[in-house]
């Protein structure tokens, strides 16, 4: 060890010189060396003191925006969220975005890793300017990540060239000495349509490592003023070499302590060094993560950096340098016997009960946790917690540690620390003078015992007349045992017990179909799920998930607590529809349980009053178009025979117009056809005897006994007459008469005796007093080739009688080829149902297989079809629906019951 010289101004570095001379000119000076605080000691303090800022660590998860960022330099392999301080768009609907991140105002080695959204994503092929692509998952092919190393010097031509405005990056925006991250982004409607979350995993700065340098003494070509031949290291004693040296870009040194390399003696620092790189359990001793703060007072930095490896920092005459946590040789022994006996002792054998700790935990910052910190596992002295007879534990972070090892490990050292307590300071003879701080010393004392300490300072006494150059010592308590290596706790194996019965799937699973009240007040259907009951004290609940039969994509779960045993699933659940029910157990502990069998039921068809009401007009509508095509057909019979030329069917009527026109076997036909509406007071009654009773003239009565005879009442004689005598004509047959005189007759003798009086070609229908008035105006045309015919009609017919009124417009057209036919029409009819009282209705009747909007140049808008309604360019207020799904059937919009739901085929 070097000689300490004894002149105070020669001593450079040291903590601290208290120089001093006396007036009678026996005492030249005192100086003192010294080490930094022992680092358990300074964590308890600060642990006591309750400062909240801890120091610099390896991770940073807020994202920085804006330009008051403070600048760092990182160093080792760290985790960032980045400082988002560039963005910008270009391409056709500004599809393509650029971000730029910057990591650290230092070049860095390179970038390992990038979780996207909280998942480290797969980086694929490289392209020249956008960097690697991610190549799996849902932003697969969408994101490109370009590292920027900082060591670039000129601006990146992917950013210059799609500059949006052009000014926004240009050639000037190089960014020498800058660290980021450029990632570009393809916009897509589903995937990739807002910012995703980054975060970056890299290696922090090339650092110089003296020991690689053989221009120092090293082995290597690593040079302190070429940054080229600098490597990256996570090695904490050289990072903290380099920072006291500082970090300097173009000449500009904006980070670190500028120390000059006289001041940090190599061999010592090389001792430090090689005993971080020492290999346990598979990795290096010590590493440190950290991201210096160029902008904070150095004490945070080193203080950070030594906590990665149990350091303390020594200032002595040659310089500075630091001690690594681990165990030392003791260099000299003394006795009482080299004491100054003349000097003062002060010896302190324990530490106050409020300074000493048993326990120490924390957490440490995960890098396959996307650096999240995570505990370590705890230190606990459980002979001392016996002995403190309570537990006094104190929480260390190491946010600059990445290995849980290695943190367990401190903790361990920072306890032991704790617990090794006596300290001293005594004074030796000047031959102790070449102990310098750092030096484990053993003191084999009788009074105070048998120790091992490290000397913490050392303090040249002046001249006196007890001795020349004596040398006082401040001692620290330590011990080997301190550094051991941490061992993982045992694994404890129980004997197991015998195998426990556990419960798979629940018993007795049974489903019913229900109807339930909704909120509305209407019903709603719903599905009763029942089982036994549980005995399994495992079991803390039950899965039920259930989805519509043709759709196993829709899956809806219910969770249901033990012990209940009944539940209602109604969410989502729709009418007349087959649903799959299944169940799983929830457990604690927890362990594997398995989906059980699907059972299937059919919920209830329950009819809303739209459903009704739509369900009588579809019942209304048949009746109609039933009754129509049924006009249709006996109008056609008319035709053909008109076009057969029968005599007595075209001069029925004056009111009855034919065009006839043969050629071959084509004809052309067009019919106009009026009736008028007439009034009837008469009575009928059809029985074997005349009645008796109030009669009134002109009252009808049928002699069902005289083969339908025909009489009537004339009041002036008040007697029956036969209709003959009236001047009437009575057709007894079931089909009407071609021609008819007004007040005739006519009896169908196929529809129950009912009977008919003509008016012209107008008619009234009278039956069990029942009296009906009919007028129309008919339409109708027709041409035919051979078995093509093609067929059109127009009716205008309203209707008056008891209980009934309607008035019906009808526009029908009809083609036909052999036996088979289509047509297609409008129906417009209003009026009153029969009842008391009477319903009125009213209806607008489509009908064909296709109807269409089209636009006055054939552009088709609007389409009713078989397929369904086809609307281009709809704008509809508001919506209201059961059931919406996509054209490609994977999105289904579920509006109906209780709790609408969405579903999605994958």
């Amino acid at each position: 060890m070097p000689f300490i010289a004894p002149v105070i101004g020669a001593i450079a570095g040291a903590i601290g010189a208290i120089g001093s001379f006396t007036i009678g000119g026996l005492a030249v000076g005192q100086m003192l060396l010294g080490i930094g605080l022992n680092v358990s000691s300074m964590l308890i303090q600060k642990a006591l003191a309750k400062k909240p800022k801890g120091p610099p660590g390896g991770v940073q998860f807020e994202r920085q925006y804006g330009a008051d960022v403070p600048r760092h330099v990182a160093c080792g392999l760290v985790g960032i969220a980045g400082h988002d301080c560039y963005i910008n768009t270009y391409g056709s609907s500004n599809k393509y975005l650029q971000q730029v991140y910057t990591i650290s105002d230092y070049p860095c080695d390179g970038l390992t890793r990038v979780a996207i959204n909280g998942k480290w994503a797969t980086l694929g092929a490289e392209d020249p300017q956008k960097g690697r692509v991610v190549a799996t998952g849902e932003f697969a092919n969408l994101i490109w990540i370009k590292f920027i190393d900082g060591r670039q010097t000129a601006a990146d031509p992917y950013l210059v060239g799609n500059a949006n405005p052009a000014s926004r990056w240009t050639e000037d925006h190089i960014g020498v000495g800058e660290a980021a991250i450029l990632v570009s982004m393809t916009f897509d409607q589903e995937k990739n349509n807002q910012f995703p979350d980054f975060f970056f995993e890299f290696r922090g700065a090339p650092l110089y490592d003296w020991r690689k340098d053989s221009s120092v003494g090293g082995s290597g070509p690593h040079r302190w003023n070429d940054p080229s031949t600098h490597e990256f290291s996570e090695n904490p004693v050289v990072i903290e070499y380099n920072y006291r040296r500082g970090f300097s870009v173009n000449g500009d040194l904006f980070c670190g302590m500028d120390m000059p390399a006289s001041d940090l003696p190599l061999d010592k620092w090389t001792a430090a060094a090689n005993l971080c790189d020492e290999n346990v359990s598979g990795e290096a001793r010590y590493r440190c993560s950290i991201l210096l703060d160029c902008m904070s007072t150095h004490g945070p930095n080193i203080e950070s950096i030594a906590l990665s490896c149990g350091a303390m920092t020594v200032d002595g005459v040659e310089g500075s340098w630091p001690i690594v946590g681990s165990d030392q040789p003791t260099v000299v022994t003394f006795t009482d016997d080299d004491l100054i006996t003349t000097a003062q002792v002060r010896y302190r054998a324990k530490r106050s009960q409020s300074e000493l700790v048993n326990s120490v935990s924390g957490n440490f910052p995960d890098p396959d946790n996307l650096w999240s910190m995570v505990g370590y596992e705890p230190q606990v002295s459980a002979a001392h917690v016996a002995l403190d007879r309570r537990t006094r534990d104190l929480a260390i972070d190491f946010p600059q540690v990445r290995s849980s090892r290695q943190a367990a490990q401190l903790a361990s050292i920072y306890l032991y620390e704790n617990r090794y307590e006596a300290t001293a300071t005594v004074t030796l003879r000047p031959r102790f003078q070449v102990l310098e701080p750092g030096d484990w010393v053993r003191w084999n004392s009788k009074r105070y015992g048998d120790k091992v300490y490290i000397v913490t300072e050392t303090q040249l006494m002046s001249l006196d007349s007890e001795g020349p150059r004596n040398i006082q010592l401040s001692l620290q308590e330590r011990d080997g045992a301190i550094y051991d290596a941490v061992s993982p706790p045992p694994i404890v194996v129980p004997a197991p017990p015998g195998m426990p019965v556990y419960l798979n799937e629940v018993q007795d699973f049974a489903l019913a179909p229900v109807s339930i009240s909704g909120a509305d007040g209407r019903l709603a259907p719903a599905i009763r799920a029942s089982w036994s009951a549980i005995t399994d004290e495992t079991v803390t609940a039950v899965e039920v998930h259930y989805y519509p039969t043709a759709q196993p994509s829709a899956v809806i779960v219910k969770t249901v607590q033990v012990p209940t045993t009944v539940t209602l699933l109604a969410e989502g659940v729709i009418s007349g529809t087959e649903y799959t029910v299944k169940t799983k157990l929830v457990t604690d502990p927890a362990r594997v349980t398995a989906l059980s069998a699907g059972k299937t039921v059919e919920t209830d068809t329950i009819a809303s009053d739209v459903d009704v009401y739509l369900e009588n007009v579809k019942g209304d509508l048949r009746e109609t178009l039933m009754r129509q095509q049924r006009e249709m057909n006996e109008l056609r019979d008319r035709l053909e025979i008109l076009a057969a030329g029968t005599a007595d069917a075209t001069g029925a009527s004056s009111e009855m117009h034919t065009v006839t026109r043969k050629f071959r076997n084509a004809t052309a036909i067009a019919l106009r056809e009026m009736t008028a509406s007439i009034e009837a007071k008469t009575q009928v009654y059809r029985q074997p005897t005349p009645p008796t009773g109030d009669l009134v003239d002109g009252d009808i009565w049928i002699d069902t006994s005289a083969d339908n005879f025909v009489r009537v009442w004339n009041a002036a004689l008040e007697q029956w007459e036969d209709a003959g005598a009236k001047g009437l004509l009575t057709f007894a047959q079931p089909t009407a008469p071609i021609a008819s005189n007004v007040g005739d007759l006519w009896i169908d003798t196929d529809d129950d005796n009912k009977l008919y009086r003509w008016s012209g070609t107008a008619w009234v229908d009278i039956s069990d007093e029942r009296i009906t008035a009919q007028a129309s105006i008919l339409d109708a045309v027709q041409a035919r080739v051979g078995e093509i015919s093609a067929d059109g009609l127009r009716k205008i017919e309203v209707m008056a009688g008891t209980g009934d009124v309607v008035a019906r417009l009808v526009d029908m057209v009809r083609a036909t080829i052999g036996d088979d036919w289509v047509e297609a029409g409008t129906i417009i009819e209003v009026g009153f149902t029969g009842g008391d009282p009477a319903q009125p209705f009213s209806n607008y009747i489509l009908m064909g297989e296709r109807i269409m909007f089209m636009t006055a140049t054939g552009e088709v808008y609007g389409l009713f079809g078989p397929d369904g309604l086809t609307i281009q360019n709809a704008r509809l207020g508001t919506l209201k629906f059961d059931r919406l799904e996509s054209n490609n059937g994977k999105l289904v919009l579920h509006g109906a019951g209780a709790s609408p739901y969405i579903s999605v085929k994958v």
